[in-house]
């Protein structure tokens, strides 16, 4: 397995992808986007551009950190830390990719796009279970 260090900095850099990703369509981005859905898929709450495309990836990475220094007394997680670092990263790195798309003017079942998530956390669950660490 890799050391924590090159496992937070693979958790940063999927962070990155889709802040990247934005700096790239920048123009193409609403002022105000979209960033959060009804359970219709109707866009419910917006917010300015540059949080919208920077403030998840910053949080994520501010997970991270919390993650890593906090006391295990503080954190929790099930699976243990490196697992859940993991799996913030990927989620938030999807949820991002999700919001940026619907920005860009695709339309899709915000529903169903959602499903990965689920998928992973029950995984997550699965794991933690299965290896005796929740």
């Amino acid at each position: 397995m890799l050391p924590d260090r090159h496992i937070d900095l693979l958790a940063v850099g999927l962070l990155a992808i889709p802040a990247v990703a934005a700096l790239f369509v920048w123009d193409a981005l609403p002022a105000e986007m979209a960033i959060h859905w009804t359970a219709a898929g109707t866009p419910d709450n917006t917010a300015a551009k540059p949080l919208a495309t920077l403030g998840l990836p910053l949080f994520g990475a501010a997970t991270v950190a919390f993650v890593r220094l906090a006391p295990d007394s503080v954190t929790s997680t099930p699976g243990g830390e490196t697992v859940s670092i993991l799996l913030v990263a990927v989620v938030f790195a999807w949820v991002e990719t999700l919001v940026l798309i619907w920005n860009l003017g695709y339309r899709f079942n915000m529903l169903l796009a959602t499903l990965p998530v689920l998928v992973l956390a029950a995984g997550l669950v699965w794991y933690a279970l299965r290896a005796g660490e929740w």
